[in-house]
């Protein structure tokens, strides 16, 4: 990796500040001597000890960073690392590999780029429960929350490692302020603006060796991004942008159960089928590679910001990340001749199978999705409240798949095609935090959120599944929800080292326009409404 930056870090001034105390610790000079002479006889000097310092200063920290998100007070376990230390210690070619070596957390990343598939698993939520964490950046909520699933990761590409500030993890549904789906986690993450004129700049490669099965090579890709930003008076802003060109190895292969063949001698006889056991002890045969993915995503972004006061600022993001992916399948399977087989009926040592287009199914992909978010934040002593509200777009969402096998399906040939424009997310959130006295004896945490996901899926038959339009539809899945929420927490620190929490969050959550349709007819879902309290109590002693 290459990387150029030009920035003055705040351990530049540390090191003057340390400069300045080692100065001020030498033995005195001459004229410090005679300073000394006329002062109390017990003080000068040659009264003290050899190497006793002339005058002692007290040790000046001096620390720039923007605050987390998270609740000021909470009672439960919260982790964190900053920036410098990810660059110490984390090899970071994308955002959730910053969330590598907290204790208890897991992102499943099957490969460098993995986009549909690298879900935020705890210990207290598994990776089957992606909607059971929240990710959040800068406020801007990334998680996606249209499933609950595998396949619904947290937008991980609208944030780059370059820009990150720091990392900060809540453990557990233990605050008001996350609704009950934060059982698993909260996930937040604060990106930089500069103080001043940044420029960055950095390209790394990266590659593997990879044999399993059949399947065996040389996968890898290469990363390149650029920033700049600066400060001028009371604006600040930040430009990045990022490319990532990832060739992954296969992570899925075609299979059948042993149980499932007819023992007779029709089909195509075939070599290259492997015995194996599946997780529930089956025995099944391998009969080739799938999901080998080609992804190339892009990524760019804008941060501005206005400090209207030392501690009222209003800032604004802008992002956009696109992915263009293939995913291929290779056979293992060969007739008499040697020909590799994809489709049609087989024979594996006396039994028949039936091989369809799903088996060996390859697919496209072509995303661009927008991402933007608006804040009004105030901090002082006793006070702190933010206003935000910010939107996640599917602006173009496009999986193509053929219905035809290989190889025909190499060439085109008829397919369907998934479209998810029109999905998205938007939030409102309006937060303040009261600490009462110099002490801060209590700490109030108050706040109304209101979260509205829309789902548009169609999918459609395709001529051409490579390049074709849609043509009829196939089906199609609607539906939207809304929850709206508002709560309250109070940390009192009553006694010495003693600390309760007391707290509740009200939800009211609603499920409108679901319909699903086939080819023929639409059957639509009954709305539906729920409200429910949830509260908080705990009590801490340290």
């Amino acid at each position: 990796m290459r990387r150029c930056e030009h920035r003055k870090a705040v351990s530049s001034l540390l090191l003057a500040l340390a400069s300045l105390g080692m100065l001020a610790t030498t033995p005195s000079s001459r004229a410090d001597d005679d300073v000394d002479s006329q002062q109390d006889p017990s003080t000068a000097p040659s009264a003290r000890p050899r190497g006793t310092p002339s005058r002692e200063l007290g040790t000046m920290t001096v620390i720039g960073r923007r605050e987390s998100s998270l609740p000021a007070q909470i009672p439960t376990t919260v982790e964190g690392i900053d920036r410098e230390q990810l660059d110490a210690k984390v090899n970071a070619v994308d955002a959730e590999d910053a969330l590598k070596y907290f204790p208890s957390l897991l992102v499943r990343k099957r490969y460098i780029g993995d986009y549909d598939h690298a879900v935020l698993a705890s210990r207290a939520s598994g990776t089957g429960n992606s909607a059971r964490s929240l990710v959040y950046a800068d406020g801007i909520l990334l998680s996606n929350l249209l499933g609950n699933g595998a396949t619904f990761t947290p937008r991980w590409g609208l944030v780059t490692p370059e820009e990150i500030e720091r990392v900060d993890v809540l453990y557990g549904p233990f605050s008001a302020a996350y609704p009950g789906n934060s059982v698993g986690a909260v996930v937040d993450y604060v990106t930089r603006m500069p103080t001043e004129l940044e420029m960055h700049a950095s390209v790394s490669t990266f590659t593997e060796d990879f044999s399993i099965y059949s399947s065996e090579g040389h996968f890898g890709g290469w990363q390149t991004s650029a920033s700049v930003g600066d400060r001028n008076g009371n604006f600040s802003w930040w430009l990045s942008v990022n490319r990532l060109d990832s060739d992954a190895h296969p992570v899925s292969f075609a299979n059948k159960l042993v149980s499932s063949g007819v023992a007779d001698t029709a089909g195509t006889p075939v070599t290259g089928a492997l015995p194996d056991k599946n997780p529930r002890n089956q025995d099944w045969l391998i009969l080739g590679s799938t999901t080998q993915t080609n992804t190339l995503q892009d990524h760019a972004k804008v941060k501005v910001a206005y400090d209207f006061t030392p501690t009222l600022r209003l800032s604004y993001t802008l992002g956009w990340w696109a992915n263009d992916s293939e995913r291929s399948s290779s056979t293992y399977l060969r007739d008499a001749a040697g020909a590799p087989v994809h489709n049609g009926s087989i024979n594996v040592d006396g039994r028949r199978y039936t091989l369809t287009p799903a088996d060996f199914a390859p697919s496209n992909g072509d995303l661009r999705h927008w991402m933007q978010g608006l804040s009004l934040k105030s901090g002082g002593s006793q006070w702190t409240w933010e206003a935000s509200a910010s939107a996640y777009d599917y602006d173009r969402d496009l999986t193509r798949q053929p219905t035809v096998a290989l190889p025909a399906a190499d060439v085109g040939g008829a397919g369907r095609i998934t479209d998810q424009q029109g999905t998205g997310w938007t939030a409102l959130a309006l937060r303040a935090t009261w600490r009462a006295g110099e002490t801060a004896a209590h700490v109030v945490d108050v706040g109304l959120q209101r979260d509205r996901y829309e789902l548009r899926t169609r999918v459609s038959d395709t001529p051409d599944w490579l390049a074709g339009e849609p043509a009829a539809s196939f089906s199609a899945f609607t539906g939207d929800t809304d929850l709206t929420s508002v709560y309250a927490q109070d940390t009192w620190a009553f006694a010495e080292g003693w600390r309760a929490t007391l707290g509740a969050r009200v939800e009211r959550w609603q499920a409108s326009n679901g319909t699903v349709s086939n080819a023929a007819s639409t059957l639509p879902f009954a709305e539906r409404r729920d409200t429910s309290v949830s509260p908080k109590a705990a009590i801490a002693h340290q």
